[in-house]
């Protein structure tokens, strides 16, 4: 699981995953900013939330724009940390496999993908944070150990096999979870990876797993 592991400072961080980096400095930002603006108009705030979160109902109305806000906002301090703590673990390896706008795009359709799944099986869901694209990419990862099974090592893939199951199991332990989110994230993810498989095969040679880990080494 090397490839996961984060070892460089701050500085070698935000040169090598711009894009990882703009995701958690947006996520904070809209937050913390959110926060803020509380304090003193707190209506203002839940208009705020109220107009752009997951909303089966507004998002058949036409506000399609939801697909995307939706994911830059969060519920709460523990929501937001353990999202923005998983984007920094899981998104910079897609990032250096993809390519800055390759992954920014990607991680973009893997949020989207959510708000849809979730939409077709519950037209009414509200819904809202970032961990359906996070369960994208652990879709995206699980496609390359099955799909590219000489990609990863057997370690690695065991370890990414661990993380989704326990990720899953985890999400039905709390309340206000959810799950098919969750699902529609990872289903996207495993799309999204098929897609790339076939447009694109040449991102997953053997050789491009040591351009991958070079980083962290």
């Amino acid at each position: 699981m090397d490839v996961f592991l984060r070892k460089e400072s701050l500085k070698e961080f935000i040169l090598l995953y711009p894009i990882t980096t703009l995701i958690i400095l947006v996520d904070l930002v809209a937050y913390f900013g959110l926060a803020f603006l509380s304090i003193n108009d707190k209506a203002a705030v839940a208009e705020i939330y109220s107009n752009y979160i997951f909303n089966g109902r507004m998002i058949s109305e036409g506000e399609w724009y939801r697909l995307i806000t939706g994911n830059l906002l969060h519920s709460g301090v523990p929501h937001l940390l353990f999202n923005t703590f998983a984007t920094f673990v899981f998104a910079p390896p897609l990032e250096k496999l993809l390519g800055k706008l390759k992954f920014l795009v990607s991680y973009l359709l893997l949020g989207i993908g959510t708000g849809v799944f979730n939409y077709v099986i519950d037209p009414a869901f509200l819904a809202v944070g970032a961990s359906g694209a996070i369960f994208g990419l652990m879709g995206f990862y699980t496609f390359i150990c099955i799909g590219k099974p000489n990609f990863f090592s057997s370690e690695t893939k065991q370890g990414i096999f661990g993380m989704v199951v326990t990720s899953f199991l985890s999400g039905f332990l709390f309340e206000n979870v959810s799950w098919l989110g969750h699902l529609g994230g990872f289903i996207s993810g495993i799309l999204l990876g098929l897609l790339f498989s076939l447009l694109t095969p040449q991102l997953f040679a053997v050789s491009n797993v040591s351009n991958v880990e070079s980083d962290i080494h």
